[in-house]
């Protein structure tokens, strides 16, 4: 019997198979572990573990953070509130050329897919994983409007896998609460374009001066290129890159079929024209307005709840907010303040070194406040607050400093309302105030011969006449009169309160002077006139309060016309002479002591303007009168702002009104001493009771009407 021969085994074969097994066998566990861990992933990304997943309600009332803007009276935007630089615009309000370049360039699919572009995903995974090739992100527009409104957080080693998966979810719900046309809506008003600058309607003011409905189409293709890096395709900081950019962009709208090949060659060769716009946050704004008016906004909605009980934020609630501000005037008075401070301050800087006081570690940046107002209605119609806003954050408008001879009106009014006229003369003597400390007003020009009428007490700005006069009205008398002009600040019961020792405002000043260029009424400061919701609802409207007559209309007339003096013949003539200037004017001028201040007030029958100017250091001077006084300091931006004012058509009428009554001042400014004056004036007079001189020869010498008054008023004191 033949027995057969045993094949042995194939062990090769055997591990082979083996080894397969093995390999099918981890790969179906890793495949269930991937899953499961997919599935864990995934239900953490359901459950916010990697961020709040915000349910359907949620989207339903998605509100983005819109940026609260500021209106001048003639509907200009001077100002915004913002966390984020945004403003709202609907679809309908936007050009197709925009709509045509963000989906052909970031979203090629987007009428298509439910918010995640799958083949998209597949196409970034094989591209970038694959082939090492830069396939961009993938993500769709309703991907990256959920990056935009709900911003992503750091998790880490699984920051990208996390938030991109969260984004993805979210995009899914988001199409199922909105239409295709509401995302692109919402998109276009979330999306950022650098420079602190949201949403497609700001970014059209910024970089072209135009609106979204209105952009052409080569000017929409910028604005889309630079969404993939607003920095790098900036058009203003790298214009070759942004043009390059924006071609691709065309190229993409020819692609997609919205351009003809002959329409994307003929706007690829244009060139990039920018017509840039940031003048509402740094140039011609009313800066120091808004920011002062800030704080007063917020604190009345947080008093005026909305239906809701809710406070209105003004940084977010997308408010609309109407002033008083007329936006030409604004820019001339900004423009009026920068010009003459740039010159004035080579002055300023020569004179410094000159007194050892020059130092490129010293601050010596002279500074101005300059506020002009309808004194008829109480409108601001142009707020100054400093030369720029960038540099100095600080309002010159509200800071107190020294007046200095414009507060000598207040004096002069309070005299004529107690009697006195303006052709009535005064005795210029040097009189020593003995019960306030020996104190002696002095006179600029160290001569106190002669005498001199109210009217030409006040054009001439001498001081001996301006202390005589509130000495006699008492210095308790004319404060309180001040206060019921409009003052608010504690003024010194001093003699020299008369030379304007006392710390206002240019705010305060404005308000002082509004009822002697207002037939003797006072109004109410208004800056804004109505607040609107981001729906157009008015939440608020300033209603007109009822003025008040603070002083008799035949006294208001007689400071207006006593002031026009001061314009033709007194301190502030070279408002005529160096400047040209032949309109009806009332003015004064203003200068402390030590040159540290140098102010303006002037009013037409339209407008009143006053002017501050000076170094924040009041230590920081000029060392002489001729370039420290008002006229040299203050004066200047005031001219610069008319000129401007009256050469602009829309403005010009303003300049052709007059005062509504005739200037009926026609008498002597000064009259010298006679004989007998010359002879028996001493030199300095002295008076231990009411600061007044009462000696017999004196009396004898004035008018019996004055000699009168006189006794009169110093019987009333003593009865006091």
């Amino acid at each position: 019997m033949t027995s057969k021969k045993r094949k042995k085994p194939n062990r090769k074969k055997q591990d082979q198979a083996s080894g397969l097994s093995l390999l099918i066998n981890w790969s179906l566990r890793l495949l269930v572990f991937g899953l499961v861990l997919f599935i864990l992933f995934f239900s953490a990304i359901h459950m916010g573990v990697f961020g709040p997943m915000p349910s359907n309600e949620d989207l339903e009332n998605l509100i983005n953070s819109q940026a609260s803007e500021v209106y001048s009276q003639d509907g200009e935007l001077i100002g915004r509130y913002f966390l984020e630089n945004r403003s709202e615009v609907k679809l309908a309000d936007i050009s197709p050329d925009l709509v045509h370049a963000l989906v052909a360039t970031e979203d090629s699919r987007f009428y298509e897919h439910r918010g995640v572009d799958h083949q998209g995903m597949l196409r970034v995974l094989v591209k970038s994983i694959i082939l090492g090739q830069n396939a961009g992100g993938g993500s769709t527009i309703s991907q990256q409007l959920v990056k935009n409104v709900f911003g992503r957080e750091d998790h880490g080693w699984l920051t990208m896998p996390a938030v991109k998966a969260r984004e993805a979810a979210i995009a899914n719900k988001l199409n199922e609460v909105y239409t295709k046309d509401e995302i692109l809506e919402l998109y276009l008003n979330t999306v950022s374009f650098g420079e602190d600058t949201y949403g497609i309607k700001t970014a059209c003011e910024r970089f072209f001066s135009t609106s979204p409905a209105e952009i052409k189409t080569e000017q929409a293709a910028v604005l889309i290129g630079m969404l993939k890096a607003p920095h790098s395709y900036n058009p203003r900081l790298n214009p070759e890159r942004s043009k390059t950019r924006r071609n691709v962009v065309l190229g993409q709208m020819e692609k997609a079929g919205e351009l003809t090949t002959d329409q994307a060659n003929d706007l690829k060769v244009l060139p990039l024209e920018l017509n840039y716009n940031r003048s509402i946050s740094e140039t011609f704004s009313a800066q120091h307005l808004t920011q002062h008016l800030k704080q007063r906004i917020q604190k009345w909605l947080d008093e005026n709840p909305n239906e809701d009980g809710e406070s209105y934020n003004i940084d977010t609630d997308g408010l609309k907010i109407y002033t008083t501000i007329d936006s030409r005037m604004q820019q001339y008075a900004q423009e009026a303040v920068i010009a003459h401070l740039d010159q004035l301050q080579k002055t300023f800087d020569s004179d410094l070194k000159q007194q050892g006081k020059w130092s490129k570690d010293i601050d010596a940046t002279l500074q101005s406040g300059f506020l002009v107002s309808d004194p008829h209605t109480g409108h601001v119609l142009a707020w100054v607050g400093g030369r720029d806003f960038k540099t100095s954050q600080y309002d010159h408008i509200l800071s107190e400093r020294q007046v200095g001879s414009v507060f000598k009106p207040v004096v002069y009014a309070k005299a004529i309302e107690d009697g006195y006229a303006p052709c009535d003369f005064i005795p210029n003597r040097q009189i020593e105030y003995t019960q306030y400390d020996s104190w002696t007003p002095q006179n600029a020009d160290g001569d106190y011969s002669g005498s001199y009428s109210l009217l030409g007490g006040l054009t001439h700005s001498v001081n001996t006449i301006s202390v005589q006069l509130l000495m006699e009205s008492g210095i308790e008398d004319v404060i309180e009169f001040a206060e019921k002009l409009g003052a608010t600040s504690d003024l010194p019961e001093v003699p020299s309160i008369a030379l304007g020792v006392a710390n206002m405002s240019v705010q305060e000043i404005s308000k002082l002077y509004m009822p002697f260029a207002n037939a003797g009424w006072q109004h109410e400061q208004i800056i804004i006139t109505r607040i609107e919701d981001a729906d157009g609802q008015v939440i608020f409207t300033n209603e007109l309060e009822a003025s008040e007559q603070v002083v008799s209309e035949q006294v208001a007339r007689q400071i207006t016309n006593m002031m026009q003096s001061v314009t033709n013949k007194g301190t502030a003539r070279r408002l005529r002479s160096w400047y040209g200037i032949q309109g009806p004017i009332a003015s004064k001028t203003g200068t402390t002591q030590n040159h540290a201040d140098g102010w303006f007030v002037g009013y037409t029958p339209d407008w009143l303007g006053v002017v501050w100017v000076g170094a924040d250091n009041p230590g920081l001077h000029f060392s002489s009168i001729k370039d420290g006084q008002g006229a040299n300091m203050a004066l200047p931006i005031w001219s610069k702002f008319y000129q401007k004012v009256k050469t602009d058509p829309a403005l010009a009428q303003q300049m052709q009104n007059a005062f509504p009554f005739t200037n009926d001042l026609n008498c002597e400014l000064y009259q010298e001493d006679n004989f007998l004056q010359k002879t028996f004036r001493k030199k300095l007079k002295k008076n231990k009771d009411t600061g007044l001189e009462d000696t017999e020869l004196e009396v004898e010498e004035e008018e019996p009407k004055k000699k009168k008054r006189f006794w009169d008023i110093f019987k009333k004191k003593k009865e006091k």
